[in-house]
């Protein structure tokens, strides 16, 4: 189980920039909205 730092550490390695965490922080808010909606 990665934890939140192990996650920090791997982004930086890519050298992502803020605007692309949000961007995948997004894409999983929406599968898990989409997923919530497809259950109820």
């Amino acid at each position: 189980m990665l934890t939140r730092d192990d996650l920090i550490r791997e982004y930086r390695a890519r050298g992502a920039t803020f605007p692309a965490l949000l961007v995948v922080y997004g894409l999983l808010l929406v599968t898990m909205g989409a997923t919530a909606l497809a259950i109820v």
